[in-house]
């Protein structure tokens, strides 16, 4: 059975602009398909218009939530490329209210899965199209979720005193493309995509 959330995505991505979400996106239009190719984490997808059906590289792998963010990217996104100022899920619009589901599902498990293999985070990252950063913490990386949404994964080592710990911020025009409850699904899914590439090495 579809999801709602799916269902309701798929709805306001027909009653779009194909050519326009393209645009807005930083994605390709594919006139003679009938599709606008998009970027998520690294891998090409094509996204049908009007039924929202996906297709591409890693089509198999993404979940029903996942396929729900990528067409409401498509259809929200607002244009805009990031600005270089980072965002803690917290000051997201409404986000004090799910901060700590949020840390345990998507934060806490990067601390305690990468702790002490910082390399094995950024070559993760690397995969997923991001690369190192000076931010904060002993590790840094910036990956490009889609082609106008950055998102940050801190990583501090943990020592005799204290365990491992993660942070996750977003680059503020995030919010210009996606509401808060779907970056909340965003960062979880890149926390899982992370852990597993690690985990397949």
């Amino acid at each position: 059975m579809i999801p709602h959330v799916l269902l309701e995505a798929r709805s306001e991505f027909a009653n779009g602009d194909p050519g326009q979400m393209a645009r807005s996106s930083g994605s390709e239009f594919l006139p003679e398909r009938q599709a606008v190719r998009l970027n998520y984490l690294n891998s090409f997808y094509d996204v049908s218009f009007p039924d929202g059906e996906i297709t591409g590289e890693g089509a198999g792998a993404l979940n029903q939530d996942e396929e729900a963010i990528l067409l409401k990217y498509l259809n929200q996104v607002g244009g805009i490329d990031p600005i270089g100022r980072w965002m803690a899920f917290a000051e997201l619009p409404n986000g004090m209210f799910h901060d700590a589901p949020f840390k345990i599902e998507a934060i806490r498990p990067l601390g305690e899965f990468f702790d002490q293999q910082p390399q094995r985070l950024a070559q993760s990252a690397r995969q997923l199209g991001g690369k190192q950063i000076e931010l904060a913490g002993d590790l840094s990386v910036a990956i490009p979720v889609f082609p106008r949404l950055l998102i940050a994964v801190l990583l501090w080592v943990g020592d005799e005193e204290f365990p491992g710990r993660a942070n996750m911020l977003f680059d503020a025009a995030a919010i210009s493309h996606l509401s808060t409850a779907s970056l909340y699904v965003l960062g979880i899914n890149l926390s899982r995509h992370l852990r597993q590439l690690a985990g397949q090495e």
